[in-house]
């Protein structure tokens, strides 16, 4: 939707562009983990506008999440379309995306709203905007009230589709103020890397230490003749021999091999060998 220009432009808009480049890289990792990677974020023209324009041409069903700077005065808005936040929770609890259209949130999807918070305040501290906290989050868009002094902002868009996701906008809000300051921040010169800070890290080495990933082991393989497998019947029987090291696969990848064995009852697999390749 067009938005209303403010008449007297303060900030350099252009400025926010490689800020915003490097917080759709961060926004798509968030809402991957969500979407098992169906999801691309691309970052679009940032505009400026004023807030009560801007909001009144927005469609109420969504989420408005309010962060904070701690000790600071700066603060930002994110605006999450409803049906986006529906199509994702569908993704994330095994559905296919596809849901009815709905005015209202389920208690499931008001706390994956909650979450995804937390990790955007992770995402705004690594983006250079400080040590952030969700403050409010609110449902009713109509509602979502900003202070008058503040109404003149920039409005970053990323749009979000792949798959089954329908394609929808994300809304980060900034006051003109604090746009400029993070115009500021960021004016050494763009990088490779988010600015990060040891606490930031710890988290992020902490959730990735929870990440699961698929472990197999391969008993036996051989190959057989297309026409002798058509002449298979019920009864025949395949010689089979087991290899003395059973490789355990990691991802696609040889992590180890190992023997076969039993512990508590259940067929299991002593660790023998790791993978040179993967001790480097």
């Amino acid at each position: 939707m067009p938005l209303v220009r403010v008449q007297k432009e303060t900030v350099d808009l252009a400025t926010l562009e490689p800020l915003a480049a490097k917080l759709a890289r961060g926004i798509q990792a968030v809402l991957d983990s969500r979407t098992s990677g169906e999801i691309v974020v691309t970052a679009g023209t940032a505009n400026a506008a004023r807030y009560p324009e801007w909001r009144i041409a927005q469609n109420p069903f969504g989420a408005l999440l309010r962060f904070g700077a701690v000790g600071g005065n700066d603060d930002l808005l994110i605006h999450l379309p409803g049906h986006l936040l529906n199509q994702i929770v569908d993704l994330h609890y095994g559905g296919c995306g596809t849901v009815p259209a709905r005015a209202k949130f389920t208690a499931a999807e008001l706390q994956f709203v909650a979450r995804i918070g937390e990790r955007f305040a992770l995402l705004f501290e690594a983006a250079g905007f400080g040590p952030a906290r969700i403050g409010e989050i609110q449902t009713d868009l109509l509602q979502a009230g900003w202070p008058k002094s503040r109404e003149a902002i920039a409005v970053q868009p990323f749009t979000c589709e792949g798959g089954a996701i329908k394609p929808a906008v994300i809304s980060l809000i900034l006051s003109a103020e604090t746009a400029s300051g993070l115009s500021e921040r960021n004016d050494g010169g763009p990088s490779n890397d988010l600015p990060r800070d040891a606490a930031w890290t710890d988290r992020m080495r902490a959730a990735a230490m929870r990440v699961r990933l698929p472990a197999r082991t391969i008993l036996t393989r051989s190959d057989i003749s297309f026409q002798r497998l058509l002449t298979l019947a019920p009864g025949d029987i395949l010689p089979r021999l087991l290899p003395a090291q059973i490789p355990l696969t990691v991802a696609g990848h040889i992590f180890a091999y190992g023997s076969l064995g039993e512990a508590n009852g259940r067929a299991a697999l002593l660790i023998e060998k790791m993978e040179k390749e993967m001790d480097q």
